[in-house]
């Protein structure tokens, strides 16, 4: 990935002295393309994009500003990327500048529906991807057309991963969350029952009854990442989550998991278990996943 800085001798030259020195070590990292929408953010009008970084630099808690040239439009956001509650757009006539400050959560997979691409190999590391765009590590709805895969997630092992957190964003906006122990975890160990810690649905407990609850899931099937309670047939099978890889055959014809366009992540909108065909589930856009270190 390619990012640009918003270099800091320039940003220097435009302030005083006394301001100078506070300004050595900070700089930005460039995205074009995107804008964060967040509560709070502060509007000024600035024909200069280093203008807008330096206003940034003069709140605490700035992280992020996104500039628009044409409106001579610049946001303060209090909010980056990744931060909860932070929505981002794909958006041609904005530029964002973010703030590379230490990270709370690093992303190790953001995985796009509708691409063409296995999940579950380019995780792996089975398949290369096409090359991602620098917005790919955005959850923004078409903000990127592949796969994005950290080249840490190589090095899973010897890293101090605490934390191993799974999250599906649709508009934008996430729709559901696990989260892991990922402690002395490898890269397919850390998705089972007995690691689950907590989930945005209340009823998913290490103690109920799964026939998968694992990230190679069903493989004949191609349905990764799976949680199911129960088969009984293509119209009772029931579950949590699933994210159907691509594939030229399927185990339900005609049926709930014989859709097109694939990769698909398919979650139940209970607080509970559902049926996937014609139970009430939706599907995701973006599938993240996210690591934090002790």
């Amino acid at each position: 990935m390619h990012f640009e800085k918003c270099v800091k001798f320039i940003l220097i030259s435009l302030v005083s002295p006394s301001f100078s020195s506070m300004l050595q070590d900070e700089y930005f990292l460039r995205l074009n393309g995107l804008r964060i929408r967040s509560p709070g953010s502060l509007v000024f009008s600035f024909s200069k994009e280093t203008q807008c970084c330096l206003r940034c630099l003069q709140y605490n808690k700035c992280q992020s500003v996104n500039f628009n040239s044409e409106e001579r439009r610049c946001e303060i956001n209090f909010l980056s990327l990744h931060s909860q509650g932070a929505l981002t757009d794909a958006n041609q006539s904005w530029v964002l500048f973010y703030r590379p400050v230490v990270k709370e959560r690093e992303l190790m997979l953001r995985a796009t529906a509708g691409s063409g691409i296995s999940v579950r190999d380019t995780w792996l590391g089975k398949v290369q991807p096409h090359p991602v765009e620098d917005t790919c590590i955005s959850m923004a709805t078409g903000a990127c057309s592949t796969h994005y895969r950290n080249s840490k997630v190589d090095l899973w092992e010897n890293l101090p991963i605490n934390q191993v957190i799974l999250e599906l964003y649709k508009g934008g906006s996430r729709v559901m969350f696990m989260v892991f122990n990922g402690t002395n975890s490898n890269i397919q160990s850390w998705m089972s029952s007995s690691r689950l810690l907590s989930s945005s649905w209340a009823t998913l407990s290490p103690y109920r009854h799964f026939i998968y609850f694992s990230l190679t899931g069903d493989s004949p099937c191609s349905r990764v990442f799976l949680i199911q309670q129960n088969y009984g047939g293509c119209p009772k099978d029931a579950g949590w989550f699933v994210v159907l890889d691509p594939t030229t055959s399927d185990c339900c014809p005609g049926q709930w998991s014989d859709i097109p366009n694939k990769p698909q992540f398919i979650y139940s909108l209970l607080d509970n278990v559902t049926t996937y065909q014609g139970g009430d589930v939706d599907y995701a856009d973006v599938l993240a996943l996210y690591v934090t270190y002790n």
